[in-house]
């Protein structure tokens, strides 16, 4: 039994031009020890996908259908009280630029005892010595535990945070972009904390980024998102030596590299559409090279073309 599995996950937004199309039929399982990335350009639905799995979306999402089974059973059929137990001790999340939410009049060590001590009986003696367990753990000086945020750096807020999602020693991690706002060096030795720390603990990830250079150092598989939408999911190497939809092979195309022959990037023209009025075929096909009459008139089916690859594309095949 996989650890986390989603099946069809449709969720939109109520706003008031009408519904926005956020997530369709999302579909992905992940088993213990694994390491995903959910890659895609700003707006494609990812973090809609992990705040869905953590059941905490705002008050206008609307889940349409789908299942998010976590250890077998559906978290969207949970109550509120269920829920709370299976964050932090079953699944933890790191938020997108998470390192500003510290609260700034508590000691960081106080924040992560109070996260500690919510979800466990736990005296706070055993709790400050977790937090010193924990501070070793992402390479923080134990001796800081009584710091104030505003006396950390940047990587070292980040480093508290990824503490702080580890002190209930969850069986799931899903870090939203947890390298924003930080610079070039600090974003690789956290990339390499994280990887390191996944390895070791041998927990379950899913890791959000736009960036598919970073998903290639994290992860084991990725999924390619593209307005609400997987268009291609695979394991990292035959996503980037088989590369088979469109989308993907244009995000491919507009990073750098640092191997082979220098190359011209080639950024994707146009924008990703109006999810209040998406396509009615394939949602690529506006700014897709490959395109022909049948993309704008009907949706290409999401189907496995080789063991473990799936692609969403009429001209793709199973083999």
């Amino acid at each position: 039994m996989s650890l986390l599995e989603i099946r069809n996950l449709t969720l939109h937004y109520k706003t008031t031009k009408g519904m926005v199309q956020a997530v369709d039929k999302v579909s992905f399982s992940l088993n213990r020890g694994e390491s995903m990335g959910l890659v895609g350009e700003s707006g494609c639905g990812k973090t809609s996908v992990a705040m869905g799995i953590m059941k905490i979306l705002p008050t206008n999402a609307v889940i349409i259908g789908g299942e998010i089974l976590f250890k077998g059973e559906d978290i969207l059929l949970k109550d509120d009280e269920e829920i709370r137990r299976i964050r932090w001790k079953g699944i933890s999340m790191v938020f997108q630029a998470a390192m500003n939410a510290l609260n700034p009049v508590i000691s960081v060590g106080d924040q992560i005892v109070e996260a500690i001590q919510a979800h466990g009986r736990v005296s706070e003696a055993d709790a400050w010595e977790q937090v010193r367990e924990l501070y070793s753990l992402v390479g923080l000086d134990p001796g800081r535990r009584k710091s104030y945020p505003h006396e950390y750096s940047g990587g070292m807020k980040q480093r508290a945070i990824i503490a702080m999602s580890l002190a209930c020693s969850p069986d799931l991690i899903i870090a939203d972009e947890p390298t924003t706002a930080l610079d070039v060096i600090m974003q690789d030795q956290i990339i390499q904390e994280i990887v390191a720390l996944q390895d070791r603990l041998d927990m379950a990830m899913v890791y959000i980024s736009h960036d598919i250079s970073v998903i290639a150092e994290t992860c084991s598989k990725i999924g390619v998102m593209y307005a609400g939408k997987i268009v291609e999911y695979a394991d990292a190497d035959s996503l980037f030596y088989d590369t088979l939809h469109p989308y993907t092979k244009a995000l491919l195309s507009s990073y750098p590299s640092i191997k082979g022959e220098i190359k011209r990037l080639n950024p994707i023209p146009g924008e990703p559409p109006n999810l209040l009025d998406p396509p009615v075929g394939c949602r690529f096909d506006p700014r897709c090279p490959e395109r022909e009459e049948i993309c704008n008139s009907h949706e290409p089916e999401y189907l496995e073309v080789k063991e473990g690859h799936f692609v969403a594309c009429h001209f793709v095949k199973p083999a």
